[in-house]
């Protein structure tokens, strides 16, 4: 990465947009960041360093308000905009700081641009090859981080090394070998519970499948000796069961014809039952078919004739109680206001309120006209102040202009005479004597001005003579207002012919009015309630009477009715009792008892009758069946079924026992046979996974042991950095110091490797880096950033450092030591890389010729290349 512009506006303590073009410095060599103490030095570091991460380059000034300016206006727009080049791409890249936090846009070598921080962030490690913490320790080395790479712990430097040289894909492989081995491992031990399961030592596998392979033969011969038996009971089994089926068939016919038999005699003992219930079956038929719809229609007509007689009970009680009600409903008429007179009354109120009403209306709005008639005056006052004020202006301004031009003329005259000669004519006089010649009184009067004082004059006289126009006119509406106005008024009172007077009157008479017109209105809805309840009484007292009336000429009739009909049910109920009478004699009927005792329904009557017919259906059956089963059993013996059953029985328990053994054998079969399949396809998988997990667990133990590849690989790495480093270091140290790698860690416990040592050649002893002074811990670590910056670039593929920056640090240094510094900085800065030092030190400015000054400045602080 190599610098090209930095543009910051209002950014730390620069107040407006400064721009830092680092074209201008070359694109080679060393240079200086010099300023007084707070102007701003690291300032240009921190928008570096805040561009490309979003994070300034210390950690102490890291919070957005540290990084907006405080003597910008707050209206300015904080941001910082940064060119650079990577390799021969160049990239842009701008950052805003707000109040919600931080918006950013990257700009790609082909124009495309890239949004949003996480993005922009990934793409910045692509591109420059180092995050923010490795950047400010390689690249950017910013006060107070001068030293953490040299007193960094082996896993920080781990970390750092990692991205630097791309040595993550070694640790990548070793995990992913400790990964492989741990799956072929699991493999294999779900092998070995495989085995487990069914109680095989893997290792011994051959003779347990030797025995089952025998079990398996066995098996073999036992089913096919049990099948055969199997086969020879099934032929047995058929032949009984056919024998059982004809003694089960001939048994059943002797066990019918003796129940027929016993069914026959039962049947013969019930004809003397029979006989009866036959008898019985006419007279129930004669009552429920001849007599009994005469007795109905006697009951029908006996219960009409009771209920007509409580019906016409009930219609006497009725006409009482409407003959009440109809008096009490003439009453409550009677007893009623006039509803006429009170309609007369309200219209009357109706009235009074509507023309009070209309006269409050004419008042609003003759209260509306006197209010325009006082705005028109307040405006015609307003008017007529303005046309004085426009008239002395007309005045002053029209006295100038004509003093102008009276002194104008004078001046022309003055030119004239001042060409007079003695004994000559007088151009416009004509005379050769001029005793007192006009003299010019004031050259500045020309004809400009006098022209430019005499629009001002025709402009105020125009703005006059308008105004008083716009005067006239108004208070010749106002006063054809005020004429209309008080005509108008007069309605109410003849004796007002003055504008004063009639907006008090008016007022008063509009209050009076409303206060009536508010009255009128109470007392008219008061009085409207009051009419419709009184109608809606009357209305429902009226329907009340004409109700009453009709029900109690109602009721009369309905007594008549009733009378009528209880009468014509007791001439038709005195017929139906005779009929009743009669039609028991005809059919042999003693008494009415007789018959009740006769009387069945229609489902008793149809029982009796198939009780009959089911009788005389079943001996004829009885009949039949019995010389049929006579017949077909004649000369045959009843067969001994439970025998047979017997033996069949003892047939099919030995079958089912055999069966049993048959399916237990096929069973341990077939599970066997299963088993050893399955376990010689797991033996194969498991001779092939242990000669597997043998070669991958010997590469993971290699890859992973005390010194991983990764480890190994960030070794190889580390001792170039040192040998870079050390070139520069015995040279700023006079050949005292040398950096080493501790090959041993006094705890067991943490990683080793990367640790560092300072070999001191004064003492011939090697000691720990952090026991160095601070001018010495500089040196060393200038002399590592340096180291890592050669190795970086020498590696293929590897991220370019083509800038480096370094805050301060140098004080610390004598001036031979400074001079060593410098001289060494000015080497590397020889080829095709730039290196920014930032220092207040004076002999650096004597020392190094290109310079960037920050001038600080009450207003905020400035930048001159």
């Amino acid at each position: 990465m190599k610098p090209v512009k930095l543009t910051m506006s209002a950014f730390g303590p620069y107040a407006g947009i400064e721009t830092l073009d680092f074209k201008i410095l070359g694109n080679n060599g060393l240079y200086l960041i010099t300023g007084e103490t707070g102007a701003g030095k690291t300032t240009i570091f921190d928008a570096i360093s805040f561009a490309l991460f979003g994070e300034a380059s210390g950690r102490t000034r890291d919070k957005y308000q540290m990084l907006q300016s405080d003597f910008a206006d707050e209206k300015a727009k904080t941001y910082v905009e940064f060119d650079f080049l990577s390799g021969a791409n160049m990239y842009n890249i701008k950052r805003s700081i707000k109040k919600t936090g931080q918006d950013a846009v990257l700009i790609l070598p082909d124009g495309t641009s890239i949004g949003g921080d996480r993005n922009i962030k990934q793409k910045i490690a692509e591109v420059v090859g180092l995050d923010r913490d490795q950047f400010a320790q390689i690249v950017m080395i910013a006060q107070n981080d001068f030293l953490r790479f040299l007193q960094s712990g082996t896993d920080e430097r781990v970390k750092i090394l990692r991205r630097i040289f791309n040595t993550g894909m070694f640790k990548y492989f070793q995990e992913r070998l400790k990964l492989r081995a741990k799956e072929i491992y699991d493999e294999l031990s779900s092998y070995r519970v495989f085995f487990e399961r069914y109680g095989v030592d893997p290792y011994k596998r051959g003779e347990q499948f030797e025995i089952w392979e025998s079990n398996i033969k066995t098996y073999k011969y036992l089913l096919v000796n049990i099948e055969n038996k199997l086969v020879e009971f099934d032929k047995n089994k058929s032949e009984l069961t056919a024998q059982i089926a004809v003694a089960e068939e001939l048994s059943k016919k002797f066990n019918d014809l003796e129940l027929c038999r016993s069914a026959l005699v039962v049947h013969n003992n019930k004809k003397a039952e029979i006989k009866l219930l036959s008898e019985n079956r006419i007279k129930s038929e004669t009552a429920l078919h001849k007599i009994k719809p005469v007795a109905d229609k006697t009951d029908q007509w006996r219960r009409q004739y009771e209920t007509a007689q409580i019906e016409l009970i009930k219609a006497k009680e009725n006409e009482k109680a409407a003959l009440t009600e109809l008096e009490n409903a003439k009453k409550s008429l009677a007893e009623l206001p006039s509803l006429d007179q009170a309609r007369n009354l309200y219209e009357e109120l109706k009235r009074e309120y509507e023309q009070t009403a209309a006269k409050l209306s004419k008042l609003a709005a003759l209260q509306i006209k006197y209010d325009i008639i006082i705005s028109k005056l307040k405006q015609l006052e307003i008017l007529q102040s303005e046309f004085e004020k426009l008239n002395e202006t007309f005045h002053s301004v029209d006295c100038q202009y004509k003093l102008l031009n009276e002194m104008f003329v004078r001046n022309q005259a003055g030119i004239l005479a001042s060409g007079l000669q003695d004994n000559k004519p007088c151009p416009v006089c004509g005379s050769t004597d001029h005793p007192d010649p006009a003299q010019v009184s004031d050259s500045e009067v020309t004809e400009d001005n006098l022209k430019k004082a005499k629009n001002i004059v025709d402009k105020t006289q125009n703005e006059r003579d308008k105004k008083a126009t716009d005067c006239s006119v108004l208070k010749t509406e106002t006063e054809t207002l005020t004429n209309i106005f008080l005509t108008d008024l007069s309605l109410f009172d003849e004796n007002i012919n003055a504008l004063e007077i009639a907006g008090k009157f008016l007022s008063e008479l509009l209050s009076q009015t409303k206060i009536a017109v508010n009255d009128l209105t109470l007392r008219k809805e008061s009085g409207g309630r009051d009419l419709n309840e009184l109608s809606a009484m009357w209305e429902t007292v009226t329907k009340k009477n004409i109700d009453a009336e009709t029900i109690y000429k109602s009721s009369l009739t309905l007594i008549t009715e009733r009378e009528n009909r209880k009468v014509e049910f007791l001439e038709l109920l005195n017929e139906s009792k005779n009929e009743y009478i009669n039609i028991l004699k005809d059919n042999n009927f003693t008494d009415e008892t007789e018959y009740i005792n006769a009387l069945v329904t229609e489902n008793e009557l149809a029982n009796i009758i198939k009780q009959l017919n089911d009788y005389e259906k079943t001996g004829d059956q009885l009949n039949r069946d019995m010389k049929r089963l006579e017949n077909e059993t004649s000369e045959k013996n009843k067969p001994d079924l439970n025998k047979l059953l017997t033996e069949s029985d003892s047939i099919k328990k030995a079958a089912d026992e055999l069966r049993e053994k048959r399916d237990e054998i096929k069973s341990n079969f077939e599970q066997t046979e299963r088993v050893l399949t399955e376990l010689r396809k797991v033996s194969d998988g498991f001779v092939k996974c242990e000669k597997q997990y043998a070669a991958v667990r010997q590469l993971s133990d290699a890859a992973n042991g005390k010194l991983d590849f990764e480890t190994y690989t960030q070794i190889a790495y580390f001792e170039r950095v040192l040998r870079a480093a050390n070139q520069r270091l015995k040279i700023m140290s006079q050949n005292r110091y040398s950096l080493l790698r501790k090959t041993d860690s006094g705890d067991k416990r943490k990683s080793t490797g990367l640790e560092l040592e300072v070999m001191d050649f004064y003492t011939g002893k090697s000691r720990p880096a952090n026991s160095l002074s601070g001018g010495e811990s500089f040196m060393a670590s200038l002399s590592l950033a340096l180291g890592l910056s050669d190795v970086v670039q020498q590696s293929a593929g590897g991220v370019r450092l083509d800038a480096m920056f370094i805050d301060e640090g140098f004080g610390s240094l004598d001036s031979e030591v400074l001079e060593l510094a410098v001289r060494t900085l000015s080497d590397m800065a020889g080829g095709n890389r730039i290196i920014g030092i930032i220092s207040h030190v004076a002999e650096l400015g004597e020392r190094i010729e290109k310079q960037i000054k920050v001038v600080k400045t009450p207003n905020g602080s400035k930048i001159k290349q």
